[in-house]
């Protein structure tokens, strides 16, 4: 169930460019469905995006990290995570 909604999402934005094109501008049903779908696909982006930031945070703001003075740049910061 879970990969077939992965697969869904990530050939959204093709259903969504096909539907612009193709869609009965007349119809409101057509364009109100059309809608709902790209604002629930924004949703779903933006969640995605937030929840990766909130686990980037997470993962890298330890506190042995924070304090340690031989960590001057990001290719210090690399070097540790890599050992």
């Amino acid at each position: 169930m879970g990969s077939i909604i992965q697969k869904l999402i990530r050939i959204m934005p093709i259903i969504l460019l096909f539907m612009l094109v193709f869609v009965d501008r007349e119809n409101k049903l057509y364009v109100v469905g059309f809608l709902g779908l790209l604002f629930i696909y924004t949703i779903i982006l933006v969640s995605r995006i937030l929840y990766a930031k909130k686990i980037w945070h997470k993962e890298f703001n330890d506190e042995n990290y924070a304090n340690d003075d031989s960590i001057l740049k990001m290719k210090d910061l690399i070097e540790k995570f890599d050992k």
